[in-house]
């Protein structure tokens, strides 16, 4: 039996990448699980997972979450398979945004991160995304990075 620095419990979508990136940084890395992997049952291999940028004033997570995304651009491209889709992201609020709340400091955190978006309101959402019921949403904002992830393949790929 091989010895390891590391020991990785659960094979779901946090801990396989924990071992794929621990076992990159040259550490010997084991990876335990029940199985089957991905687990039918496991949350992270469900259709699809959002992934989005908007956390409120939290500017280390929104940072992440942006480097998250560039690996999942990148697994795109190892895979050959689109398994992480950028759509956007809407983010809507029934009354104005304003300080303190968590639109209003996402909002702010990510064009202070430099990232472009689409402020909202009833008029500009009825205008852009016809499908929603614009008279209930006064504000909100778009975000053009951000999108949703097929968990479950990507399981299936990183094995």
């Amino acid at each position: 039996m091989s010895s390891t620095d590391l020991l990785v419990v659960g094979g779901g979508i946090y801990g396989i990448t924990t071992a794929i990136e621990l076992n990159a940084r040259g550490h010997r890395v084991a990876l335990i699980d029940p199985g089957p992997i991905p687990h039918p049952l496991a949350a992270s291999t469900d259709v699809s997972k959002v992934v989005r940028m908007e956390y409120g004033s939290d500017r280390q997570y929104t940072r992440m979450v942006d480097a998250a995304i560039d690996g999942f651009v990148a697994w795109n491209e190892e895979f050959g398979a689109a398994l992480y889709h950028n759509t956007g992201v809407l983010m809507l609020s029934l009354t104005p945004m304003q300080p303190g709340d968590y639109l209003y400091d996402s909002y702010h955190t990510l064009r202070a991160e430099g990232h472009t978006l689409e402020r909202m309101d009833s008029d500009s959402l009825a205008a852009r995304f016809p499908a929603w019921n614009a008279a209930n949403y006064v504000d909100g904002f778009f975000g053009p990075r951000g999108g949703y992830a097929e968990s479950g393949r990507i399981i299936e790929e990183l094995q």
